[in-house]
């Protein structure tokens, strides 16, 4: 998905620190993501912090931990969030979620997190693109096997994946117990194929899973007013 210059109704991003843009993929997730207003909200893997402020801006009395391997990405995140009217909700922790999710004292109403997904391709140069783009750190595996024992019964995580692996990833959830409770395919024109999936999956879920299809740009290439309106509390120029 592209990438674009991001700013929240209520501040701006503190681009300097933003090597990495904020990507479509970041901000149709935390547009549709399913949150409660109150509790406690993990985002694992939060890079420059967007998705942890989305939620933040959404949940209004809810407590969110933000996790980050990388440093950098890590430092740049506590920045961005510093200026926000929501710090004092969001706490940053730079580590590897593999070793420390067990360190948890409380359960998590709501997991989120835009994982690495590019299994299959050559690993970057670049080591902190490698591990933000990469599944050498953060499996679909550890994701769910971690994640079910610091979840509330009725709480939910929800993922960005590429659309071709969602069939896969879903299997690995069942794996661990999770079913899937929500599903819409993402595609940029509706001449395309979907490209990204947004999932949702609940705890011991036997329901049938909702499904739709969101489409991006409309037939004249001006964004279509699905997406205005799943987004329209983030962008300025919706």
């Amino acid at each position: 998905m592209s990438y674009s210059t991001f700013r929240f109704k209520q501040f701006e991003l503190h681009q300097e620190l933003c090597a990495m843009k904020v990507g479509t993929d970041s901000v149709l997730l935390g547009a549709w993501a399913h949150i409660p207003q109150q509790g406690y909200l993990l985002d694992i893997g939060c890079g420059t912090g967007i998705l942890s402020l989305m939620v933040a801006q959404r949940a209004r009395y809810a407590s969110i931990k933000a996790i980050e391997i990388d440093i950098a990405a890590a430092r740049q995140s506590q920045e961005n969030i510093a200026q926000s009217p929501w710090h004092e909700r969001i706490e940053v922790i730079c580590g590897d979620f593999t070793q420390i999710a067990h360190t948890f004292k409380s359960r998590f109403d709501s997991i989120i997190s835009n994982p690495p997904y590019f299994e299959q391709s050559l690993l970057s140069p670049d080591s902190a693109r490698t591990t933000a783009r990469h599944t050498t750190s953060l499996s679909y595996d550890t994701i769910f096997q971690k994640t079910r024992d610091i979840i509330t019964p009725n709480g939910n995580i929800s993922l960005v994946i590429p659309a071709d692996l969602y069939e896969h990833v879903n299997d690995i959830a069942m794996l661990y117990g999770w079913g899937a409770s929500r599903l819409t395919m993402v595609r940029t024109t509706s001449r395309k194929a979907p490209k990204r999936a947004l999932c949702e999956w609940r705890r011991n879920h036997y329901a049938p899973c909702h499904e739709e299809i969101l489409t991006i740009y409309s037939a004249s290439g001006q964004y279509s007013d699905e997406y205005k309106n799943l987004t329209k509390e983030f962008y300025l120029k919706f």
